[in-house]
């Protein structure tokens, strides 16, 4: 009887190693991650994580702070309509689902646009419309004409909006669906 014990013991711990040593490894020994924190092997369905949630800011002055910490934006001032020079310009309203507009400077004088959303999917719409590029949060949106400040906010968090279909987004970006047919949220800014 004893053993028979100490031969299922036995049996069980080899199982146990044998399981534990299926899949999540790699070659030196580091577990290897293939999405947003799940690794290969951890049971989870990687095709079905969930994105990291993109920056949020609740009123205007988060949107400058936010934009602050990663680039210059000097002057704010609020914009309660399109811009007389540029009559493409968003529009703070129900048309473009803006809640409020305004306009800052970088370093070298280059305007960057912020914008609070009210409705993130009239946004989209709108900004396919008008193939306009711009980067997103969860509820905010950033626009700037140049590429410093566009390249100061890479690593934010934010998104691109991509609604071109001639822009190729490279392999090794992430490719979210956005909320218009047709275009993408991307961290590869074009």
């Amino acid at each position: 009887m004893r053993l028979r014990g100490w031969v299922f013991v036995a049996a069980t711990v080899v199982a146990l190693t044998a399981v534990s040593g299926c899949g999540g490894g790699s070659e030196d020994g580091a577990e290897r991650s293939d999405g947003y924190g799940q690794s290969a092997g951890s049971g989870g369905r990687l095709a079905d994580a969930e994105p990291p949630p993109r920056p949020s800011a609740a009123t205007m002055s988060d949107i400058e702070t936010f934009v602050s910490q990663r680039t210059t934006c000097r002057d704010l001032h609020m914009e309660d309509s399109a811009d007389e020079e540029d009559p493409e310009a968003p529009a703070v309203g129900k048309a473009w689902g803006i809640k409020e507009r305004a306009v800052c400077w970088d370093d070298k004088g280059m305007d960057i646009t912020l914008m609070s959303i009210g409705d993130m999917k009239t946004f989209q719409v709108q900004a396919k419309r008008h193939n306009s590029a711009y980067l997103v949060g969860a509820d905010f949106a950033i626009f700037a004409r140049f590429d410093q400040p566009t390249n100061d906010l890479k690593d934010s968090g934010l998104l691109a909006l991509v609604c071109d279909p001639e822009t190729r987004i490279p392999s090794g970006y992430k490719k979210e669906k956005a909320l218009v047919d047709g275009c993408t949220l991307t961290d590869f800014f074009p």
